[in-house]
Parts: C-alpha cells; structure tokens; sequence
C-alpha cells in the first residue's frame, strides 16, 4: 500500500457555500474527524489522503475536499516559484498526466490572479521535469489532478484538490428546470429543518426535484458520490484505487442493508415540465417509485396528517430571475396559506427566498430565519413563517373555498 496516499496526515480544509459551515462541521464530526477551525466557506479538520477518499464519498453539504501540501510565506511570485518547487510534486503527480491550477489570490504585487497560477504550473513542470525527466501537461480542465493556491497577503497555501469538480454536481440532474437550487444547498436545507426522517417530507414548488431527492439519500444513508464516476484524486500519482473500491463497497452493502425508506416524500410543482423533469432525475438518482410526484397548484400540494413531526421546505422564485415579483405576492400569500394548512397536520415549514422583501410585502413573516447563500445570491430560510391578519385577509379573499386555521396567538 502506498504510504503517501494512505499514512500520511495533513490538514485538510473542507469548502462550503457561505452559511453552510456549521452543518458542514457536524457531519465532519458524524464521520469520526475533529473539526477544526470554521470559517465562513470551509471547516479544517485533519486526515490522509485516503481520509479525503471518505469525505468526499459521504459530505452532503461540501464543495470540495483540500489535502494541504505546503503552507510558507511568498512576498512575490519570485517567492511562490522558489517554494514551490521544492515540493516533492513527483510523489503526487504523473509526469505524463495532466493538472489544472485553480487559486483565491489577494497579493499587492499581483495584478492578475493567472500569473500566479502560472507561477505554480511552472515550478511543478521544472520540479517534475528535474525529478522525472519530463512534465505533466496543465491547462483548465479539473477533471484530472487539480492544484489549488491560496494566497493571501504574504501568506501562501497549496494543496491538493482531491473533488475537482464541485461535490454539488451529484450525476442525477439529467434534466435542469429554471434557476435550479444547488444539490449540496439542498442539503444544507433539509439538515437545517431538522427533519427526524420518519414524518413525511413535503416539497410543494419542487422544479427539478433537487429538494425531495437529498431528503430521500439523506433518509436512506445514502452517500451522495455513488453514481459520480470521476474524481480529481483518482488522477494521483500516489492513488490506490482499491481504497475507493472498498469505500464503495462497503457504502453499498450498507445502503441494501439499511430498510427502505417508511416516511412518505412528496413533491409537487404546477409546471407539468417541471414535474416530467423532476421524475426523470428521480429516477436517475435511482429514487424511481420512492418519492411521490403530482402536478399542482402549491394550495393543492399534498399534506397528508402524519403521527411523527414532518416537515415542508419550498424554494418558491424570488422575482429575479424567474417570476414578476407583483404577481408573486399572491404566490407568497398563498404559501403562507398551504404552511398554515401544513402546521395544522402536524408539520414544521420552510421557505428559502432570495428576495426577504418580496415575502415581507406579502405578509409573510418569521421570528427565526438562517442565512444562506444560493451562487452570489443572498437567502434567507424562514423557519414556521405566519401570515399577518392583513395577509391573511387578502388570502381569504381571493380563496374563499381555502378555510384557513385559526392564527397562532401573538407571544
């Protein structure tokens, strides 16, 4: 067994969407790793190489999974290439591969962040030309062996990437609605919930399915790399495939050991396509026949009554992208009406917007709400939104076969 892939401890820095972080730690801990340091994008634990195996094959809420390989001060690129190349690149990189550089730069002497990157790809190819005799190839491609550099001030840090492309693409979105929430978001979202996985989980306004697909894996214990083919450290000089094969493996007997998921998951939307979408990608998640899908108005959504504590999550438009935000005041008034209906049945509601002034214009209010980031865009998950007496008036009005429960009282 090769040492440098399986003995050799590093620190390893876990990356995340902003908001994401604190969940991104306790699954870190769930998989027996101390977190470390948590920032607003990563969480730093301690592992192998082989340990990056394991994280990549079962973090539902990361981006990617960074092996540190050198960490020095570098005032200059003249700085970075001669520490560079004193890295043994040889026992990680196959001289007749292929590497990407990847690179969060904020250096005074650094106009343009490529230089840098340039600075690395040439200090590994004269390290690997002088130890091997020859050099990989490099470009922009992160489907092969991929570097990152993060270097900020003086300080400088390079590591391996073991994920290359983000852990938020599954292999099961086969087919995209409009503006689709990330796979990994998704997840951070149902964590978030606190769903105990034996009430039913509700996604009314589902598009592609991405929601009522992660509840499902997440119900399952299913990791969330088993139909992804490729990763960066598969690319390795020093990897060993047996040990991914035995992770698979060992993922596997587990998953048809585990009991098939008792709690009902439901999904609806009232675009037809978006309903044919999200069966389909259901059925590449291998979650044919397990989630329930109907094509409906979100008033409509299923909400069977449930003896455990369910949970409903809807990821309405924010009026950006998708939607014209006068008209979405009657689509957030009427979440607010189904959430009320939900609660009555014994369910705790979600709503993540992109636009919190949108659903307050609407009347739709919380006490308690998480701040997460979907891209560059700012959300906010509501956690149990009511309606106001004015809100829910105008929802009355315009639904009067909808008897709505009567209001929560005023603490």
């Amino acid at each position: 067994m090769n040492s440098t892939f399986t003995q050799e401890p590093s620190k390893l820095v876990v990356t995340c969407s902003s908001g994401v972080a604190p969940i991104l730690a306790q699954e870190i801990a769930e998989l027996g790793f101390r977190p470390g340091a948590v920032s607003e994008t990563a969480v730093e634990t301690e592992g192998t190489l082989a340990d990056c195996l394991r994280l990549n094959m079962h973090l539902r809420t990361a981006h990617r999974v960074l092996y540190a390989l050198d960490v020095f001060r570098a005032r200059n690129g003249e700085d970075l290439y001669d520490e560079l190349v004193s890295v043994p690149w040889e026992r990680y990189l196959d001289p007749d591969g292929y590497f990407s550089v990847d690179r969060a730069v904020e250096n005074p002497t650094i106009r343009d962040s490529r230089y840098a990157a340039l600075k690395v790809k040439d200090a590994i190819a004269d390290r690997m030309r002088g130890a091997c005799g020859r050099r990989p190839n490099s470009g922009n491609d992160r489907t092969d062996a991929c570097v990152f550099l993060h270097w900020m001030g003086d300080r400088a840090s390079v590591y391996l990437d073991t994920t290359g492309v983000s852990l938020s693409f599954r292999g099961y979105r086969e087919v995209s609605s409009e503006a689709p929430l990330r796979e990994t978001l998704a997840a951070a979202l149902v964590l978030a919930s606190g769903w105990n996985r034996r009430g039913a989980f509700l996604n009314p306004m589902c598009g592609g399915g991405t929601l009522a697909i992660e509840a499902l894996w997440i119900a399952q214990g299913r990791p969330p790399a088993m139909l992804r083919e490729n990763f960066a450290f598969m690319h390795l000089a020093c990897y060993e495939p047996s040990v991914w094969t035995d992770l698979r493996a060992e993922a596997l007997r587990a998953l048809r050991a585990a009991e098939d998921v008792a709690c009902p998951i439901l999904a609806s939307d009232l675009d037809e396509a978006a309903v044919r979408a999200a069966e389909r990608n259901a059925e590449v998640a291998e979650a044919g026949g397990r989630i329930r899908f109907e094509a409906c108005d979100v008033l409509a959504s299923p909400r069977p009554e449930t003896a455990e504590r369910g949970v409903a999550i809807l990821n309405p438009p924010y009026g950006g992208r998708i939607g014209d935000p006068v008209r979405l005041r009657d689509t957030y008034e009427d979440i607010g009406g189904f959430l009320a209906l939900a609660a009555d049945a014994n369910y705790d509601g979600f709503v993540l917007t992109g636009n919190p002034e949108l659903a307050d214009a609407a009347g739709l209010s919380s006490d308690r709400a998480r701040t997460f980031y979907s891209g560059a865009l700012e959300c906010r998950l509501l956690e149990n939104p009511s309606l106001s007496a004015q809100a829910r008036r105008r929802f009355s009005r315009r639904n009067p076969d909808v008897p709505l429960p009567p209001a929560a009282p005023v603490a």
